[in-house]
């Protein structure tokens, strides 16, 4: 039925009828626009949230490309740092080059050196014990030994 239909019915009163069912239709009818008027402020709040979360993803978006780019040229930075440090290294390495055949040298003349240290200490044992066999005599008698043996040498050269 629609809200202006009226039913009339020959046993009762067809204004009563009328009426009633023109409240209820108004009373339908205020329901109905509660419920439009209800949805409507629904869908203006939910319009209202998805402008502001669709607001906050397109900042999101700007800081992620931001970001992005961030990486990359971090990225790109750190690539070329580490070939800078490379080409660093290995140009002191070449400059280190020449000091191989002078280390190898060095190792070389500290061994020669380990050898004399070798033969010094044995030939300080040797003069140890030659100086123990004339530590039997003392200086001045050797000195006055020497001066015979000279004195005698010069007169067998006289002889001659």
């Amino acid at each position: 039925m629609s809200s202006m239909e009226c039913k009339v019915e020959l046993k009762s009163n067809p204004l009563f009828v009328c009426t009633n069912l023109a409240n209820k239709a108004d009373s339908v009818s205020d329901e109905h626009s509660k419920q439009v008027q209800n949805m409507s402020q629904s869908i203006e709040v939910l319009n209202l949230r998805t402008q502001r979360d669709f607001q906050y993803v397109i900042k999101m978006e700007n800081q992620m490309k931001g970001l992005r780019s961030k990486f990359r040229q971090v990225e790109d930075d750190r690539k070329s740092i580490m070939a800078k440090n490379f080409q660093e290294l290995k140009d002191k390495m070449d400059e280190l080059k020449p000091l191989i055949p002078v280390l190898e040298q060095y190792k070389m003349d500290a061994a020669l050196i380990s050898q004399f240290k070798e033969e010094i200490r044995n030939l300080s044992v040797v003069l140890t014990s030659i100086q123990e066999e004339l530590g039997a005599y003392d200086y001045d008698e050797l000195y006055q030994r020497v001066l015979r043996l000279d004195t005698r040498l010069r007169s067998c050269m006289g002889k001659l």
